[in-house]
């Protein structure tokens, strides 16, 4: 080997090298970053106003998983009622998690998922929302500088299916007041609680493609509801502005309405196998990614946009 290829491969090896050492160095850079996020998460407090609806639970158990502590709006908590089976299932099963943890020998460490508290909240009702504000304030630990939360979820809903002409008003009435005005109402009672940490409102508004424009949906007024949040979110944000409050839009997947919002249903006996299964299980109607991919940097991007889609589907390459 003549001295100018020996000199060639010798800087060949050591760009190798360099890119080598420069990629271990982000690995371990985006590892540290991602067990500091993890530890942020830990210490903030979200509430949920409604986890009786399959998207309101299925937001629970996904900010929970991600680290946060939350408070779930529950009707009535001391109901068995199917999203309570779930979360005490959930809790079981972590528990138990825990347990196997201990027990072993080895020394990986599970990472602490957040807790979840139920809580009786009636987002329709303004004495409700004021009591669940004193139970908030109850539990949220005391720091260095006061009480905080960090987020207000409305997961709350009601789609009442019907053609225009035969629908009453009273049923029109009942989705504003569910869809709408409930919302509205929440945000004006936490407001001064999220003022304190610069939290922010998340709301739900309709999907970019609207399931309820499919021929026979029968949700006109339903979707009218949606669409009236959507519009109330951008107002909202520039009136919060200045208070560093801010306001985020979820946009479900085309997702039917009438699934979205109804209580969760659990599993009990496959017909076909005669399988029974274990208790707490029941499918949810979101992906577990499209959840996690938007409601998470909804709630940690230091300047989040003003809508995210839930329909985004997984990506196989990254850069």
């Amino acid at each position: 080997m003549d001295v100018e290829t020996g000199a060639i491969l010798a800087l060949q090896i050591l760009a190798l090298c360099s890119i080598a050492a420069a990629l271990l160095a982000y690995l371990m850079r985006q590892s540290r970053n991602a067990g500091d996020e993890y530890e942020l998460r830990n210490k903030r407090h979200v509430l949920v106003t409604n986890c009786d609806t399959c998207v309101g639970l299925q937001i629970a158990l996904a900010l929970s998983e991600a680290g946060y502590k939350v408070f779930a709006g529950l009707p009535n908590p001391l109901e068995n009622s199917p999203s309570m089976k779930i979360l005490k299932a959930v809790e079981q099963e972590r528990e138990k998690e825990m347990d196997n943890n201990d027990a072993s020998n080895d020394k990986i460490q599970l990472r602490t998922r957040g807790q979840i508290v139920p809580l009786e909240l009636d987002p329709t009702r303004e004495d409700s929302l004021h009591a669940s504000l004193d139970a908030v304030r109850a539990k949220l630990p005391a720091g260095e500088d006061g009480k905080r939360l960090w987020a207000v979820i409305h997961t709350g809903g009601l789609a009442l299916p019907g053609s225009i002409e035969k629908q009453t008003s009273s049923a029109w009435e009942s989705m504003l007041r569910h869809n709408l005005v409930a919302p509205l109402r929440t945000a004006r009672v936490f407001i001064p609680l999220l003022r304190v940490k610069r939290g922010r409102i998340v709301l739900l508004g309709d999907s970019e493609t609207s399931y309820a424009s499919k021929a026979g949906t029968g949700l006109v007024a339903f979707t009218a509801s949606r669409k009236a949040v959507e519009g109330a979110a951008t107002a909202l944000k520039s009136e919060l502005h200045s208070s560093g409050v801010d306001v985020v839009l979820l946009k479900p997947p085309p997702v039917n309405p009438l699934v979205l919002y109804a209580s969760p249903v659990l599993k009990t006996v496959d017909v076909e196998s005669g399988v029974t299964s274990s208790e707490g299980t029941w499918i949810a109607p979101l992906s577990n990614y499209s959840v996690q991919n938007s409601l998470i940097p909804a709630l940690t991007t230091p300047c989040p946009l003003s809508s995210y889609d839930m329909s985004l589907k997984t990506k196989l390459f990254w850069r």
